[in-house]
């Protein structure tokens, strides 16, 4: 009897589980019906938001590429109605400014997608001082990418640092190349001036005897007579003239340089470079590569996977030598990189932009230095046009000799240092330069 109880006792427990046990399968299924017609309800209400996006999408989008292209060309038009002609040259070259090269890329049609960025890897390869980072300081200036305090700080002790080496090649130059005599007070300057180590930081009696040393009258005319350093180790920086005006402004402690003098300071580029400069729809990733001998040795290591090559040439240095070899050419040692670059393997399908920058001071140079001096093979007259167009002939020349197509070469005319520098034409290089 005991166990006949127990027995009833187990069967009346295990029937009560299997009925909870049932609630609970019941529970849960109701549950998940719940849930599963909520995601419905939601996903339904999410596919119509899509299908209505999508025929707004559709409505707005042209309805052919004829106009899809008249759209592009009225849009780039209403940009840029008021640019002004940079050069006006009688020749079938265009001639752009430095900042125009972005705002080609700019004019290009743009993904569909506003948020999907296209992007472009671009090298920008030439000799030291060209003018490649003045040009990538240009197009950084036009980004959405901003200078930030610490290169500020870092363009303010460059500024300095040109300052002083400049001042200290202008008395050198002047005493042991020109071998001009010093006043007494100036001789005077000269001898405090040498007990300055290079390394020193510049205190405000230091300043003030620069400015002093810089307003002498036989050091301004020598500065107009620059030129005759251009074969020396006493060679003079462009626009330094910009800084040494501006000393008592310079040598303030807060002193920070503005835009405009970022872009015309000289900062030598040691290591490779990687500037991300971001637009709209567009980012620019370029690479800016040492020019001197020793860094070229580093260009190799990003020649992959790059879409466009901007090769800069500083028409101005057709009489100057290298800082690093006296005896050499600046001119002919940019003709032989190019030449290198023309028939490089890794650039047979890739495209080039040829540059030929710093066209103000070319132009100012050949008022005061014959061509022919440094280039004897030139027949041409002085004049501007056919002195540009002597160079060019020269390095279209070593394309075809790196049998590279020269008619794939695109060719610009620039002022690096003027940021309001513009071009005609700019819808014609966009679409050879970066057409589908």
């Amino acid at each position: 009897m005991g166990n006949s109880n127990i027995k009833n006792k187990n069967k009346f427990r295990n029937k009560n589980k299997s009925q909870n046990k049932n609630k609970n399968k019941n529970k849960n299924k109701n549950k998940n019906k719940n849930i599963n017609k909520k995601k419905e309800k939601k996903l339904t209400s999410k596919l119509s938001l899509m299908k209505k996006k999508s025929v707004n999408d559709v409505k707005s989008k042209p309805k052919n590429k004829k106009e899809k292209k008249q759209k592009s060309m009225n849009n780039m038009e209403q940009g840029f109605e008021n640019d002004k002609q940079f050069f006006d040259l009688d020749t079938n070259n265009l001639a752009l400014g430095s900042d125009q090269f972005l705002r080609n890329i700019l004019s290009h049609e743009q993904p569909e997608d506003s948020k999907k960025r296209m992007e472009f890897r671009i090298l920008f390869l030439g000799c030291a001082e060209a003018g490649k980072s003045t040009i990538i300081k240009n197009l950084k200036n036009l980004s959405m990418t901003k200078f930030s305090n610490e290169e500020k700080i870092e363009f303010r002790d460059a500024i300095r640092n040109l300052i002083f080496n400049n001042i200290q090649n202008l008395l050198l130059g002047s005493k042991y190349q020109l071998q001009l005599e010093f006043s007494s007070s100036l001789e005077e300057l000269f001898l405090e001036f040498n007990k300055i180590s290079p390394n020193e930081k510049l205190r405000n009696s230091h300043w003030n005897l620069i400015q002093k040393i810089w307003e002498t009258d036989l050091i301004k005319q020598v500065y107009q007579k620059r030129e005759e350093f251009s074969k020396s180790e006493y060679q003079i920086t462009d626009s330094i003239e910009i800084f040494l005006d501006q000393i008592r402004k310079i040598k303030q402690p807060e002193f920070l340089p503005s835009t405009e003098e970022i872009i015309h300071c000289y900062l030598p580029t040691k290591f490779i470079m990687l500037e991300e400069l971001v637009f709209d729809n567009i980012v620019l990733r370029i690479h800016d590569l040492p020019g001197d001998r020793k860094g070229r040795k580093q260009w190799p290591s990003v020649y992959d996977d790059i879409q466009v090559i901007a090769f800069v040439v500083a028409l101005n240095e057709y009489d100057m030598s290298l800082r690093e070899s006296k005896g050499e050419n600046r001119l002919r040692d940019s003709l032989n990189e190019f030449s290198n670059i023309c028939s490089s393997p890794w650039f047979s399908n890739t495209k080039i932009i040829l540059i030929f920058n710093k066209t103000d001071l070319f132009k100012t140079k050949l008022q005061k230095k014959k061509l022919k001096s440094c280039f004897p093979e030139y027949n041409g007259d002085n004049s501007y046009q056919d002195a540009f167009e002597f160079i060019k002939s020269k390095f279209l020349h070593e394309s075809i000799i790196g049998q590279y197509d020269k008619n794939r070469i695109n060719i610009y005319l620039s002022n690096a240092t003027d940021i309001n520098s513009v071009s005609t034409n700019f819808n014609r290089i966009t679409n050879k330069i970066f057409d589908k």
